[in-house]
């Protein structure tokens, strides 16, 4: 999952570059956004769970 959303954000990066497609800078880095959210949450939880049983 992880490597499919940099290729994806890599794409989008080009295609903006190249003229390809006219989104926001925001839609082009939003996949890479959306790993990050998931990456944070995922640790937050653990933390929280580890705080919990200690």
């Amino acid at each position: 999952m992880y490597n499919f959303l940099l290729l994806l954000t890599l794409i989008f990066v080009l295609a903006k570059l190249f003229g390809l497609i006219a989104w926001s800078w925001l839609l082009v880095f939003m996949p890479l956004i959306v790993m990050i959210a998931v990456v944070t949450l995922l640790i937050g939880l653990a933390i929280v769970i580890g705080l919990h049983e200690g």
